[in-house]
């Protein structure tokens, strides 16, 4: 569709410009074909600047999550399914609905918000639109896992991956599933398995990580205990790729023990974890 293409293309380019006459080149359409699509974008949200000069432009500030542009960071699996809700219960309760339904295949599933996002214990995760990445990954191992502790532990260590280079100091992992930063919690995880019920195997992992990402005003009962990484940028599309990337190379391997050092490295009580993993020194 001539409208991703043209994101995508000011996706790739931005801060940079290009005119409307070398996008109807690129695509073989006319400029007005060209000025329609970026008025259909700007109907979705997406902030571009025409420029009479330069030509079009994505702002530096435009933010909304989209498949094409989570999927450009996919170097693992760029054919992955993709889909991006503006709105949804839960990405994880989606994610058991197709599995319910009797689709296995591997997906991603990306919120803008959640009515009802989740967290371990029945526990609920603050959601709101444009300040966070609520994401699941639903994908079938390469190789049954006996250890379903790995699961949640390799998604934290993913998270670590993606955001540290941007923050001013370490995140730190709380057993299990929280990350924290400057002493709140900024992100959860839930993970979830399907085993076979002959060998007790996990076969199938879903995997949902919420972070808040943006500036958030939380409401009173949980602005004392949560927090966010308060980045002004990447944009979420790079980060909610780049996590996803993280995470299936992680899940390829997840036996290889290597992974579990940096949870360690990270971990606010890694004498604990020690204990929880059998790890002797």
């Amino acid at each position: 569709m001539l409208k991703h293409e043209v994101l995508m293309t000011l996706e790739e380019i931005r801060p940079g410009a290009i005119s409307g006459q070398m996008l109807a080149d690129r695509f073989g359409v006319s400029r007005n074909a060209v000025w329609k699509a970026v008025n259909q974008l700007k109907n979705e949200g997406h902030e571009i600047v025409s420029d009479p000069a330069r030509g079009y432009r994505l702002a530096e500030a435009s933010d909304v999550m989209y498949e094409a542009g989570i999927r450009s960071y996919l170097s693992m699996d760029p054919g992955l399914h993709t889909e991006v809700f503006s709105e949804t219960d839960s990405t994880n309760n989606e994610a058991k609905r197709r599995l319910g339904n009797g689709d296995r295949k591997d997906i991603l599933l990306v919120a803008d918000h959640q009515t009802s996002g989740r967290g371990r214990m029945g526990h609920s995760f603050f959601s709101p639109s444009g300040t966070g990445i609520y994401m699941t990954l639903s994908k079938e191992l390469e190789k049954p896992l006996f250890k379903p502790e790995r699961i949640t532990l390799a998604a934290a260590v993913a998270v670590v991956r993606v955001f540290r280079p941007y923050l001013d100091e370490d995140p730190s992992l709380k057993w299990v599933n929280d990350i924290f930063y400057k002493g709140k919690k900024v992100a959860g995880i839930l993970s979830e398995a399907i085993s076979d019920l002959e060998t007790g195997l996990i076969q199938h992992v879903i995997v949902g990580i919420g972070i808040n990402v943006r500036p958030v005003e939380f409401p009173d009962d949980l602005k004392d205990i949560a927090g966010s990484f308060s980045l002004k940028k990447p944009g979420r599309n790079e980060l909610a790729g780049r996590l996803a990337d993280e995470l299936i190379k992680l899940y390829r391997d997840i036996e290889d023990d290597s992974f579990l050092q940096e949870y360690l490295k990270y971990s606010m009580h890694p004498e604990k974890v020690k204990e929880e993993l059998g790890i002797t020194d």
